[in-house]
């Protein structure tokens, strides 16, 4: 569950991005985040990584309270959280299994898991015969897709 209660995040400057905005996302629910440019889209989803912390208010995501958790338990609540994004953050110069196997390799999986788990992720997303492409070789949904795996 992710719940986010009168948060606000005021940037050095004073510019407000959010105020008093409160969600509750029960598990398994897919949530779009939709909304004109500078509404704080990007700002929202920063806070939910953990990326930033709120001016005000509380963040709790999988059990986890935001002003407290630990900074190693940050990216376990990173993996509970899908997030797409519209740039899809693939490496241009890496093959699709290179870029799973890159973010696999950041949270430290060991690299005998990463050798099971791309090909069965990549299979996941209907992509396991593109795993030797170059993300210019995909179409926009396929990349997608890969970001996602």
């Amino acid at each position: 569950m992710i719940e986010l209660e009168n948060v606000t995040m005021t940037y050095p400057g004073g510019m407000t991005a959010l105020k008093n905005v409160n969600i509750n996302i029960e598990k398994g629910e897919f949530v779009f985040i939709v909304g004109s440019s500078g509404s704080g889209k990007t700002t929202l989803i920063k806070l939910l990584l953990k990326e930033l912390d709120p001016t005000s208010g509380s963040i709790r995501v999988a059990g986890y309270n935001y002003k407290t958790i630990k900074k190693k338990n940050i990216p376990k609540v990173r993996r509970k959280i899908g997030v797409v994004f519209q740039n899809f953050r693939l490496l241009k110069d890496r093959t699709i299994y290179e870029n799973v196997a890159f973010a696999q390799r950041v949270i430290q999986t060991p690299a005998r898991y990463i050798r099971r788990r791309v090909p069965a992720m990549l299979t996941l997303v209907g992509l396991a015969d593109k795993y030797k492409s170059y993300p210019k070789e995909l179409s926009g949904g396929e990349q997608q897709r890969v970001a996602m795996a």
